[in-house]
């Protein structure tokens, strides 16, 4: 693997910058505020063909990399890094109905999702089934030709927006059976009946993506609605989460590269003692100690997304080490960065307020930094 950009994805990832300044820049702000809809957003870039970038042309998409989608994220990140968790879960039900979908469920579902017509979300966490995602406690009773879905689900990103969901649950033979074997269900969100959402939660950074609870009350769903694979509902969830992860990363990356931006622009420019803050070792030493851990973190995500598509037996563990790393120097280097700008870094007018909010919650989302260590202590066979 070329761990620096070639020509080409050179000039790919400035297209995708034109396009994030372009578009996501101007309403990053009303994005977060919620003042602009997040479900139109996401429509009209999907109409720009942002939310098909992996999916096969022969459902509409554009039939690229992983790792082209990586470098889009990273873009759109530099203005709203919260978008990127919301696409994290859009193309996670992308990549799990690609990969373990039915023909029929490929065919229906993969072109809306390209499009935007219809926005994705993963409903797997409970209150006490976060990363320990085997304790859910949602159940898919058998009946006929159906299931009947009962259970809630929280922190569920895009839930408010979605019009299909990929529901965690266990199958159940009848109603006093409280445990099963997991399974996926590939839910479309065509009805209130069954089915409650609850307001958008006010979170402390990445605002702009919606995340809600949802509370199945005998939701009925087709039989054919489950993902139907040799391969274990367990492993199913996982590479789900090794998608988001990665894709979160990406957004860590674009957050980190614009915080560096800032810092540097401020510290060329703003003068105290009779000298620009830059010509201060102590601000020299932030802003190397920034760029040098801000590249790392864009190899790690880089290899991450690389893996992927080129090297799938080291992805789980490649995605582990970059949304750990790269989330960790997110949060380190927006704080440094607000340190630089001082006064003007605080102020709610800023973006590297925003970001710094952000880059904690990306510590959380996707599954914590702890956890990646515990994957990686697995894959590592220690």
């Amino acid at each position: 693997m070329n761990t620096f950009l070639s020509a080409s994805e050179e000039a790919l990832m400035e297209q995708y910058r034109i396009f994030a300044r372009e578009k996501v820049q101007p309403v990053a702000r009303e994005l977060e505020s919620h003042k602009l809809s997040l479900k139109e957003f996401l429509q009209e870039i999907g109409q720009s063909g942002c939310l098909g970038v992996t999916v096969p042309q022969e459902f509409g998409g554009q039939g690229c990399k992983f790792f082209n989608l990586a470098l889009l994220v990273q873009a759109i990140s530099e203005y709203e890094p919260g978008l990127g968790l919301s696409i994290a879960e859009h193309t996670a039900a992308i990549e799990l109905i690609k990969q373990y979908g039915s023909q029929a469920q490929k065919s229906r579902y993969l072109p809306l999702l390209s499009r935007g017509d219809v926005v994705a979300s993963l409903a797997f966490s409970e209150v006490n089934a976060g990363s320990d995602f085997e304790a859910v406690t949602t159940v898919a009773l058998k009946d006929g030709g159906n299931y009947i879905l009962s259970g809630k689900k929280t922190w569920v990103v895009n839930a408010e927006l979605a019009g299909l969901l990929i529901v965690l649950a266990k199958a159940v033979a009848s109603k006093e059976e409280q445990d099963g074997e997991l399974m996926l269900l590939v839910v479309d969100v065509d009805s209130t009946s069954g089915l409650k959402v609850s307001a958008d939660k006010v979170k402390l950074g990445l605002r702009s993506a919606l995340s809600n609870d949802l509370e199945f009350d005998q939701l009925v769903v087709p039989a054919d609605s489950k993902l139907e694979s040799t391969v274990s509902t367990k492993e199913q969830v996982l590479f789900a989460m090794d998608i988001a992860k990665v894709i979160v990363s990406a957004a860590a990356v674009g957050l980190t590269v614009a915080a560096l931006g800032q810092s540097v622009s401020h510290a060329r420019s703003r003068e105290q003692f009779g000298k620009e803050i830059g010509q201060n070792q102590a601000i020299q030493w932030k802003l190397a100690d920034h760029g040098t851990e801000a590249e790392a973190a864009k190899l790690h995500t880089y290899r991450a997304a690389w893996s992927k598509d080129e090297n799938p037996g080291e992805f789980r563990k490649y995605a582990a080490m970059s949304k750990w790393f790269a989330a960790k120097v997110a949060r380190t280097h927006s704080g440094e960065a607000l340190q630089v700008l001082g006064a003007a870094g605080i102020s709610c007018d800023s973006d590297l307020e925003r970001f710094y909010r952000d880059a904690k919650v990306m510590e959380i989302c996707e599954g914590t930094s702890e956890f990646q260590k515990v994957l990686l202590v697995k894959e590592l066979e220690i």
